[in-house]
């Protein structure tokens, strides 16, 4: 699981996804969470606050195969 923090229109919201549920965005620089049968939203990095995932699902393999 992945927790979002992100400035709203109405202030600061919260958003727990899975994380693969979490991808880098096309439309705007920032990134895309698909919320499961709700639909996606697109935030820009400039509003988001953090985000929080577990030690093995925020790691990232940087190595070229």
């Amino acid at each position: 699981m992945a927790t979002i923090a992100y400035e709203a229109p109405d202030g600061t919201a919260e958003e727990s996804v899975d994380a693969d549920n979490i991808t880098d965005s096309g439309k705007v620089q920032g990134i895309r969470v698909n919320l499961e049968g709700e639909g996606y939203i697109h935030l820009p990095y400039a509003r988001i606050y953090w985000i929080r995932t577990s030690e093995d699902e925020g790691k990232v393999d940087y190595s070229s195969a």
